[in-house]
């Protein structure tokens, strides 16, 4: 099975990735997007805030850990001290590492992947993050900077400086390879093998995402600036045994990303209907786009908040992942 998700989040005055300091003035990351200009004119560039990929996957693995410990669920000793060691090390210079033991020992190498040049071996990660960017077709963005002053120390004048901060309605995009999670692919002949807690760790493997959004477990400098933050809609799609990517979590001309979605899922479990696709399809909506919602040899469900979206896909999952 393969799960995608795509988030839409109402985010203001956020701080929650930086990039650099130029003196006393800290910058947001941004990146540039294209924004159509309509009546088919083309397309111009947009330079937005974003938070990147990597600082979302490192909310997950802090997630992971946490569920996990909670959970007894394995965990190596790097992951486990994170906090000590500044960070997920990721086994790099260990020349005797084991592919079979890094997967079996710990849940998050398992979930992040890894790469051991040394020992060469690597496993990709089962779970994929987008970088978090604004929807500019449905909204303006904002980078403002903010003027702060520094207590002064004794004897000294008072430190002024600057901090950028964003707001925006996010999107950001999460894609699980459920079949690849507590498994060991074969070798050279040799049969895969399956960890044998696969159930539970495919259970917090998603636990996490909801935990990452609803716990807003990404992101830094949240001590002065916890943004304002609501996700105002979602949607899953589970697909077996072709993967199946929902459409990002946009609003334009063309329609929303629920329509579009539908439409999109419907197509393609007609087109291989030769291998009995399958798709479900759970939704969330506080903007009130979902109208209308209908497809054809599609099962489509409605949730009110991330959690309870989360709750209906693992039990989907539930219905058809096996130890």
């Amino acid at each position: 099975m393969f799960l995608s998700i795509s988030f839409r989040l109402r985010v203001e005055v956020e701080a929650l990735n930086m990039v650099e300091a130029m003196g006393a003035y800290s910058r947001h990351r941004t990146v540039s997007l294209l924004k159509p200009r309509g009546e088919g004119r083309g397309y111009r560039l947009i330079i937005a805030p974003a938070v990147s990929g990597q600082a979302v996957a490192y909310g997950y693995m802090k997630s992971l850990v946490e569920l996990a410990a909670k959970k007894n669920l394995p965990l190596c000793d790097q992951c486990r001290n994170y906090e000590v060691k500044g960070g997920f090390i990721k086994h790099g210079t260990d020349s005797k590492a084991d592919l079979e033991k890094l997967v079996r020992e710990c849940i998050v190498e398992d979930l992040t992947g890894f790469m051991v040049a040394e020992a060469n071996i690597r496993r990709t990660s089962p779970i994929q993050f987008s970088y978090m960017v604004p929807d500019i077709d449905s909204s303006d963005v904002a980078i403002e900077p903010q003027f702060h002053v520094r207590a002064p120390m004794p004897g000294q004048k008072p430190q002024p400086f600057q901090v950028e901060a964003g707001t925006a309605i996010y999107t950001l995009g999460v894609a699980l390879d459920i079949d690849k999670i507590g498994v060991v692919p074969g070798v050279e002949g040799k049969p895969k093998k399956v960890v044998n807690n696969r159930v539970e760790r495919v259970k917090t493997a998603i636990q996490a995402v909801a935990n990452l959004i609803e716990g807003l477990s990404f992101g830094a400098k949240k001590a002065r600036y916890l943004p304002i933050y609501d996700v105002v809609g979602a949607i899953a799609a589970l697909s077996h045994p072709v993967p199946f990517m929902v459409s990002p979590a946009r609003v334009g001309r063309d329609g929303s990303y629920i329509s579009k979605t539908l439409a999109r899922a419907s197509n393609y479990v007609d087109l291989f209907k030769d291998m009995n696709e399958e798709i479900c399809i759970v939704y969330m909506d506080k903007e009130g786009l979902a109208i209308d919602v209908k497809a054809i040899n599609v099962r489509v469900d409605r949730a009110d908040d991330v959690s309870e979206l989360i709750a209906k896909v693992l039990k989907i999952i539930e219905e058809k992942v096996r130890d």
